[in-house]
Formats: structure tokens, C-alpha cells, sequence
């Protein structure tokens, strides 16, 4: 059913894009997120750590912080790009930190139908500075992207279409690492790695496609969380991170997919693409941008489940080469309350 549109010219009617809203998933969500091994002798300790907030197809009907150090309190990030509980603790006297936080999250599958779509206007370029950045880190557009965004596009100029030719390319040239195994499993996050890999993690893959767009002058970004799938219902287990991209399509605003979700599908779907399952949780949006409070170490870069300094020094968010995990770590766990689907809709990739 069409509910609403996000529409870049809301008085033409004829060129809104409707988006379908298949299913609707509730959860009771418990996030812990633990930093350990803070040296003895330390002098501050500074947390930012993501929760789930109201967001595009997402709506936080209550949360509730159960544990953390210090004086915390939830932060919003600049532009949007979600809520941190922050806090700061001063010499600290225990070698381990912990934030628990529990929340009742409602999410929208969506889907949209841009094979309906043509001849969309253009974009004003000064209102998505941000997100057509083609020399953004980790996401720039090299020649080489370009020209592989030039082979996918040719001199199609519509947008959509344009969008989904991307995607399709990016599909096909890189695997994730649940494809298959050779590839990287974890890493920084890279086009140019994408690239030089055939494939990697989740955040290889949308940055090499948010590279390619932009190089098209089409608006991408990143968002981030992390899935919920009905197997894992209660248990306590590490989710890991998922990332995903939006792009802006006049008549439409910002259209979700989650690339390796739609790789990984039946290949008959028809909600394969431009799609996005309510089988997770989001966190925030974007990459190189400061935190609010603004850390010592600058912008980041890389974050998966979370932020955090120690006597002003940043802790490696990325595993040990040996596989050892990061100081800085998550579990979840999840109870389904409601899940509603229509009958012999499509399945939406997961």
C-alpha cells in the first residue's frame, strides 16, 4: 500500500514516486556495548555509542538506558545522523565499561518501484554537497571508479535509471564475503579495496557504489546498523554491523538498498532491488564527519559499533590482523512482538 511519498517536487503529481510498504516488524531490542582492557592509570575514558532513534521507516516507541558509566546522556549528531549516548569518565577504577541500552523499535519494509519511473528532474547540486562528494575518504572517485560507472551508464542520463544500472554493476563486478569466503571479511571500508578485491565486507561494496554515483552526479550515502534475523530471536550473539545506501531520486527522495541483501535473493523476486527489509535496526548515517562531542581524534572514518578515546587517543574500532576482537564490542538480543506481512506478498531480501 502507498502511504506517502518523499517527494522533491511534491506539486507534480505525475512525477511522485509511491513507495509499497510490504511488512511491518516490532522488536523489544537489548543493546550492550562494552569497552575492556582500559589501562590502568588512565585519565579519562570517552564513550559515543549509537542507539536506535526515529529515522526513515523506523519508529523508537521506548528505550530505556539500564546500565552505563558516568553522567551519560543521549547526544544528537549533527545533520541528522542519529543519537549517541555520550559519556566521560574521569580516571577510571575499573578496567571495563558497559552501556546497556533497551529499546521497542518499529520497522517498515519498503520497497521502490523505479522501474515506473522516467525523465525525473534534476537535482539542485548546492543542497547535496555532502552527498556528491567524489573526493570523500574511502569513497572517492578515481578514474578507475569512474570509468566502471561510465561503463555501466553509458550516456543514459535519468536518474533512476542511472541508480539502478549502479547497483546492478556492483552486484556483479564484487561479492560480500558471505558469497564468498576468499574475500575480504573485514577491513576499513574502502572503493578503491572493492575495487582491487572483487569484493570485501558490506561498507566495500556501498562505497564503491557511492563512489560511482557521485561520479554521476546522482546523491549517495551510507547508513548503518545491523540485521535482526528471526533465527537469532532470544539469543545473546554479536551482530555484527550491516550497512546499506541511500540515493536521491527526484520524485521520489532517498530510495534504500541494501546491495548484498539484493545479490544474495532469489533472482525472481521482484522487490529484489531498491528495497529495504525491516529485518534490522538503524544507528546513524555517514561517514567522515566529527562527533558531537567532538572527539580528539578527528573525523570518523570507520565505526562499527561505536566510538571511544582513552587519554584522548582513539580506540581501533577494527579487529587484530589474528583476528583478535576490538576493545570495543556489541551483543544484542531480540524479542519478535509483531510481524505483519500481507498475504502472498513478495518477501522482501533480508
Amino acid at each position: 500500500m502507498a502511504l506517502f511519498a518523499l517527494s522533491a517536487r511534491s506539486d507534480d503529481a505525475e512525477k511522485v514516486i509511491f513507495p509499497d510498504f510490504e511488512e511491518t516488524r516490532t522488536v523489544r531490542l537489548t543493546q550492550n556495548v562494552m569497552l575492556k582492557d582500559i589501562p590502568a592509570g588512565s585519565e579519562s575514558v570517552k564513550l559515543w555509542i549509537p542507539v536506535p532513534s526515529d529515522q526513515n521507516w523506523q519508529r523508537v516507541l521506548d528505550i530505556t538506558v539500564d546500565e552505563a558509566p558516568g553522567e551519560w546522556q543521549f547526544v544528537p549528531q549533527e545533520e541528522g545522523r542519529g543519537n549517541f549516548l555520550f559519556t566521560e569518565v574521569k580516571n577510571p577504577s575499573a578496567e571495563s565499561m558497559k552501556v546497556t541500552v533497551s529499546c521497542l523499535v518499529e520497522r517498515k519494509g519498503v520497497h521502490f518501484p523505479l522501474d515506473e519511473v522516467s525523465e525525473t528532474e534534476k537535482i539542485q547540486p548546492e543542497i547535496f554537497k555532502a552527498s556528491l562528494n567524489t573526493a570523500a575518504p574511502l569513497m572517492g572517485a578515481s578514474k578507475s571508479v569512474q570509468e566502471m560507472a561510465f561503463e555501466a551508464c553509458g550516456s543514459e542520463t535519468d536518474i533512476a535509471k542511472q541508480a539502478v544500472m549502479l547497483v546492478h554493476k556492483v552486484s556483479e563486478f564484487a561479492d560480500h564475503y558471505s558469497k564468498d569466503p576468499t574475500k575480504p571479511h573485514c577491513g576499513i571500508g574502502s572503493a578503491d579495496d572493492c575495487m582491487e578485491n572483487g569484493g570485501g565486507c558490506c561498507t566495500d561494496l556501498h562505497s564503491l557504489f557511492i563512489a560511482m554515483a557521485r561520479s554521476r552526479n546522482i546523491a549517495a550515502r551510507m547508513q548503518y546498523g545491523y540485521r535482526l534475523l528471526d533465527a537469532r530471536e532470544g539469543k545473546e550473539y554479536d551482530p555484527g554491523y550491516r550497512c546499506w545506501v541511500e540515493y536521491f531520486i527526484p520524485g521520489a527522495g532517498w530510495v534504500p538498498t541494501d546491495i548484498v541483501a539484493a545479490d544474495n535473493a532469489d533472482f525472481r523476486n521482484p522487490y529484489r532491488w531498491s528495497s529495504l527489509s525491516p529485518y534490522r535496526v538503524w544507528l546513524w548515517r555517514g561517514r567522515s564527519f566529527e562527533l558531537t562531542p567532538k572527539s580528539d581524534s578527528g573525523p570518523v572514518d570507520t565505526m562499527l559499533c561505536g566510538w571511544a578515546e582513552i587519554d584522548g587517543k582513539a580506540v581501533d574500532p577494527l579487529p587484530a590482523d589474528d583476528g583478535t576482537p576490538p576493545q570495543l564490542t556489541r551483543t544484542v538480543s531480540f524479542q519478535i512482538l509483531d510481524h505483519r506481512r500481507p498475504q502472498g506478498a513478495p518477501k522482501l531480501p533480508e
